[in-house]
């Protein structure tokens, strides 16, 4: 366990991790449904009441390297709160790379929308989604799926034609948050081809690319910098070694409205993220991930990662695959990667349309 003053803000990856495997011997048969072939052999769930010091987020992120529907039986779904799903290659040299093929229904239709590229959804409260699942896999390595809820507790819906076939005794054993809609509510439609009407909800992430093989695309750097107006006389320092060399940065006008900004990118180098500037602060709370990229070991980072914490400048050292928690006002940075074993992948979320950011040493 972290010590020290900020020790509680640094939360490793294999918490609340379940396999699929575990998830189908769960009592009552329902876990079999929830696993279907194409979902991930391994999860990790995070949510803000339990896991997050209270934030009004909750994450979670798998590997998938099966075909086929995620979750039998069950979608689609909703949520009382909006999500973005993000499905993101593996392939830390080329961020615009997928390795497979998946479809997403969306909206009460069931319109069926396909991509094979890098692809984030965003699902607004109250809309069904899913079924989805993976047509065809690519890469041998499979993809990384994020499902970033703004909410602090999970509370998920199901609207399958499944529903209607659990009995009342495999329901006992149903999590909370985990809810099942009538009969009445039972979505028995069949999915359909896609008319456009939930387009604007599917954004490849390419659109959003701000730096590919260490270069800054002067284009994503303007759409960040215009919620940003502190680091245009470059008060904010220049990325430094340590930065990543492949970034996505989607922000709330990227995303639909969403209040929030989300990255995802890999890094490969040691030294330090941002030169010219210590600890900085934010008016939202952000959430900052750090994933190993070794299929074979998860639980590895691959690599060492400095962080401070506070206007103490307290110092922690990562090591293994790891959230750091920094709510609104706690000062974080500077951020430096000690030593590389091998490439690992970067994911942050602010909760915030727009990113703010004030330099305070």
């Amino acid at each position: 366990m972290e010590s020290g003053k900020y020790g509680h803000c640094i939360k490793p990856l294999r918490t609340g991790a379940t396999s699929r495997e575990d998830a189908r011997k769960a009592p009552g048969g329902l876990g079999a449904l929830l696993a279907g072939p194409g979902n991930a052999n391994r999860e990790i769930r995070l949510n803000g009441r339990d896991r997050l010091e209270g934030l009004n987020l909750s994450f979670s992120w798998g590997v998938h390297t099966g075909l086929g529907d995620w979750h039998s039986g069950l979608d689609p779904h909703t949520h009382p709160y909006p999500e973005c799903l993000l499905f993101a290659g593996l392939d830390t040299a080329n961020i615009k790379y997928l390795g497979a093929e998946i479809s997403c229904c969306l909206g009460p239709e069931l319109e069926t929308y396909t991509f094979n590229e890098p692809t984030a959804i965003i699902i607004p409260a109250g809309l069904p989604h899913g079924p989805i699942a993976t047509k065809r896999m690519y890469s041998p390595i499979g993809f990384g799926f994020w499902a970033v809820e703004l909410s602090a507790v999970t509370e998920t819906t199901w609207m399958g034609e499944g529903v209607s076939k659990l009995s009342g005794e495999q329901l006992k054993n149903v999590p909370g948050g985990m809810r099942f809609a009538p009969e009445a509510e039972i979505l028995k439609n069949k999915p359909v081809e896609s008319t456009g009407k939930y387009a604007r909800l599917v954004k490849p992430l390419k659109s959003f690319v701000l730096v590919e093989r260490g270069k800054v695309n002067p284009d994503g750097l303007a759409r960040i910098l215009a919620g940003r107006p502190e680091e245009k006389s470059g008060s904010g320092g220049q990325p430094g070694p340590g930065s990543p060399d492949h970034l996505a940065w989607m922000c709330g006008s990227d995303l639909e409205g969403l209040d929030a900004n989300i990255l995802w990118g890999f890094c490969s180098r040691p030294g330090i993220a941002r030169r010219g500037a210590g600890a900085h602060v934010h008016r939202t709370d952000e959430v900052l991930v750090y994933l190993g990229m070794d299929p074979e070991n998860p639980d590895s980072l691959g690599a060492e990662i400095e962080v401070d914490l506070g206007k103490e400048h307290e110092r922690h050292l990562i090591d293994k695959p790891s959230a750091i928690v920094c709510p609104s006002g706690t000062p974080h940075t500077p951020l430096v990667t000690r030593w590389v074993d091998r490439p690992f992948a970067f994911f942050a979320v602010t909760l915030s349309g727009t990113h703010e950011a004030e330099v305070i040493d």
